[in-house]
Formats: structure tokens, sequence, C-alpha cells
């Protein structure tokens, strides 16, 4: 892939509803092309497991590294995400110190990009990297569209500001489409389908009481979108069950009855 392409001027989007969710502050592009934007931290942020969840910073990671990707788009294009993976090196602090995002785009043809990013801690610790990509489509979103007021729920979890319930073995996490949960194009955000998916990962594989796993890597694939109109199911599969190390994967459903998404989640012993 190469950068030599003729692009658009840089858009920032207005936020959006799962941007006011999480508590996201605004996004930031400097001359060099770094984009970076952050967001407190939480009690909220706990997963069904009881410690602090990776997928909490869904939005984020998306906004952040979508804003990197959309940089050099072509004129009178957008970039839609096709893959993000997350690695996660530290615990997410729920201290409500804000956790930052800071990505660039690396690599662009005329077909998408490539972003590269990192979450870093209040003192500069570093907590994961990302990577996102994405391709380019014409045509160019209302981003300055009225978004509805969106109030945070008095929530202790993830499951809870998801408004989301959780049932079966295999686990299945059901969250309901509301326009809290959506992006710019009325269908649910890639970030809150990433937390999705995480989450019903660490309901799926908590691990043993004396060893508790923690989310190591999470990489989902976006294979069309979830409609915000009905329910999205996050259907589990327990690949590996290690005592130090499982993989579950995560398929989202959405209302249509047509695949969304596809998840790999690692859980890890730290």
């Amino acid at each position: 892939m190469t950068a030599d392409l003729t692009v658009a001027p840089v858009l920032l989007t207005a936020p959006l509803g799962p941007d006011r969710l999480v508590g996201m502050g605004p996004i930031e592009v400097d001359d060099a092309g770094l984009v970076r934007a952050s967001m407190p931290t939480a009690r909220w942020m706990v997963g069904p497991d009881g410690r602090p969840s990776a997928g909490a910073l869904g939005v984020l990671l998306d906004a952040v590294l979508g804003q990197a990707m959309l940089l050099p788009r072509p004129v009178e294009g957008w970039a839609v995400t096709t893959e993000l993976a997350v690695d996660l090196v530290a615990p997410v602090p729920l201290d409500g110190s804000p956790v930052t995002v800071e990505a660039r785009a690396v690599a662009a043809d005329a077909e998408g990009s490539l972003s590269q990013g990192r979450i870093l801690a209040a003192d500069g610790t570093l907590l994961g990297v990302a990577t996102e990509w994405g391709k380019f489509t014409p045509g160019v979103p209302d981003v300055d569209a009225v978004v509805p007021q969106v109030q945070v729920p008095p929530v202790g979890s993830v499951v809870g500001l998801l408004g989301a319930e959780m049932s079966g073995d295999p686990v299945v996490l059901s969250v309901p489409g509301v326009a809290a949960l959506a992006n710019e194009l009325d269908t649910i955000h890639g970030g809150i389908m990433l937390t999705a998916s995480e989450v019903a990962a660490a309901a799926a594989l908590p691990g043993p009481p004396d060893r508790p796993l923690v989310t190591g890597s999470m990489r989902i694939c976006y294979l069309r979108p979830s409609p915000v109109a009905g329910t999205t199911q996050f259907r589990t599969r327990v690949v590996h069950a290690g005592r130090s190390f499982g993989v579950v994967e995560v398929e989202a459903w959405g209302p249509t009855g047509k695949l969304a998404t596809t998840a790999t989640v690692t859980r890890r012993v730290r």
C-alpha cells in the first residue's frame, strides 16, 4: 500500500451517542496526522467477571483509529472499518483517571487504509496497542446530524451500560438496538460491537476462582452492519479453556438474522 493519494480535507465527526455514553472527549488531530482522544475511567467499566473490562475501551478505540483511517480518504469518499485488533499489556484502571488512545494512518491506497494506535494510562504507561483496517466507499454521511442527548444510566457494569441481557450456556449476550449505541449510519457503532464481543467472551470464560483470566487480545471482523432497529445477539463458543490461556469465538447476529461480526478473544492469567 502507498500513502501517495489525492486526499480530502480533514473532516472531524461530531460526537455520537456512544461517544457521549462513555464520556469520551473531543478528537484532536495535529499537523503531523496524530489523532488522539481520551475518556475517563469509572466503575461501570467492570465486566461480568468482576474485573476491569478491556472491551469498555471499544468506542474510544474505534473512534480514534477510525478517524486516523479517514485522514487519507479520497475526495468524496468515506472509510468503513473491516477489522480491528487490540492487544492488552496492562489492566484498564477504574480510578477515574483518563485513558488516552492516539493513532495515525500508516498505509493507504485507493481501496482503503490501515491505522495503528496506542492505549495510554494517565501517567503514560502503555496499556495496549491496536490496528484498524478500513475500506473506502463513495459518499460522505451527514456527520453534522443532530445526535440525541445521552444520559449515562446509573449502572455498575459494562453489561448495564449496554442495556444488555446475558443468558444461556454457551453464553449469549443480547444488546437492544437504541439510538445511544448507533453510529452516523444508524447501525450499531463498531466500538459497541467490540465491547459486547469482549464482554460476552469474559462471561463465557472467566477462568477458575484461584486463577482468574483477563482479556489479552481482541480481534473483530466487520462483515455487515447490524441495524439499530432490533436486538443484536452475541453468541459465544469456547475454543480452548486451559488453566492459564483460553480462546473464545464470538459471533454477532443482527435483527435481520444475518451474521454481522465475528471476533476472537483470548483470555490469559496476568
